[in-house]
């Protein structure tokens, strides 16, 4: 990969970060423990807890993309992104425009199951 396609997933790779930033941020609201002593009827508060149990469910998926981002950060500076891990060919562009913190192409992926 050529030192101009690193900077330019180094771009993509950062803002991505920033953004799911921000939505962590913003989705810490919807997942504080719901108060026992706050009236709400018996059904709103199983809803309640059921809509938190999803938020958390969400917001963990988006903690873990954040750190397979920051992982593809260190990646594009060692010179290592864009490989896959288990065969060392190139991962295509097509899949690292669309998740860039892609560590496997697709080849491997299906063979892993």
């Amino acid at each position: 990969m050529t030192d101009g396609q690193l900077a330019e997933y180094k771009i993509i790779v950062e803002k991505q970060i920033e953004e799911l930033k921000e939505t962590i941020a913003s989705m810490a609201e919807s997942v504080r423990p719901i108060e026992p002593d706050t009236a709400i009827g018996r059904l709103s508060r199983m809803e309640a807890i059921q809509a938190k149990s999803i938020s958390e469910s969400n917001l963990r998926n988006k903690r873990m993309r954040l750190q397979r981002l920051e992982a593809a950060l260190l990646r594009i500076a060692r010179g290592s992104f864009g490989l896959c891990s288990v065969c060392e060919e190139d991962i295509p562009e097509k899949r690292l425009k669309i998740a860039p913190e892609s560590t496997v192409c697709m080849d491997c992926m299906r063979e892993q199951g």
